[in-house]
């Protein structure tokens, strides 16, 4: 029938829209314009595509879960080789993915209450992602293709009173340094090959 094969059509576009759209926050309002379709609709064909294990969400962190739900998520795919972006893009995509396997085995094995989020701020400072542990930030990571300089989002995000420890993964770095205590810059093979939580 003509509407299924119109909902096939519209789904294979968002995939396409959201390959372009990887490590930035996705608006569902820009996305129904997109395609044409209402907000709902989106979302639904959203839903249908994490159901199908080809697109996982990645939300803002806040204390208040229901801010974090109000706000804009990104999203990133399961297969890396679906990301058409640049290459930071597709490091960002490895390194989430390789981030929400850890998440899910830390959950699963070990009983771990740990989530995946992203870090932003209304001033537009952001840090790619961040793992939280029953209401706080365990760790914060930022992802470069070949900018070994740390991030300053790193302090600006920091939640107050807290020094989580951050991780700056960087794609064409040779070799690991600390330049500050609570700060590694490291090479994205090392890091993603000792990920632990």
């Amino acid at each position: 029938d003509l509407e299924q094969v119109r909902q096939i059509v519209g789904i294979e576009t968002l995939v396409e829209l959201l390959r372009h759209r990887v490590g930035s926050p996705v608006s569902y309002q820009s996305l129904a314009e997109d395609l044409q379709v209402d907000q709902t609709t989106v979302k639904r064909w959203i839903g249908i595509l994490e159901n199908l294990f080809v697109v996982f969400k990645v939300t803002p962190w806040h204390r208040n879960v229901a801010r974090s739900l109000l706000k804009a998520p990104k999203y990133y795919f399961y297969d890396n080789g679906q990301v058409t972006g640049d290459r930071g893009q597709k490091l960002e995509n490895l390194v989430a993915a390789a981030l929400l396997r850890e998440v899910h085995f830390e959950q699963d094995a070990r009983g771990r209450r740990v989530k995946l989020h992203y870090l932003r701020n209304k001033d537009g400072d952001e840090v790619d992602f961040a793992v939280s542990e029953s209401g706080r930030t365990i760790l914060m990571v930022e992802v470069k293709w070949d900018d070994a300089t740390p991030s300053k989002h790193f302090r600006s995000l920091r939640p107050r009173g807290t020094e989580p420890p951050a991780v700056q993964v960087v794609g064409t770095l040779r070799s690991a340094n600390r330049p500050a205590p609570n700060l590694r810059i490291v090479p994205a093979a090392e890091w993603l090959e000792g990920l632990e939580l």
